[in-house]
């Protein structure tokens, strides 16, 4: 069994690029860098057990 894991900010656009067969090549977060890593950060915490 295989189980997925993402975390992947709402509301900051993902940008994928594609090939001429239009299979991604490469994907990254649009806007400011920092505030992306928050935001990642704060949604994989947000499963994580309070102690």
């Amino acid at each position: 069994r295989v189980l997925f894991r993402s975390n992947i900010p709402t509301g900051i656009p993902l940008i994928y690029e594609l090939d001429e067969e239009l299979k991604p090549i490469k994907h990254y977060y649009l806007g400011d860098q920092e505030k992306i890593k928050n935001a990642i950060a704060s949604v994989a915490n947000q499963g994580k057990a309070k102690k």
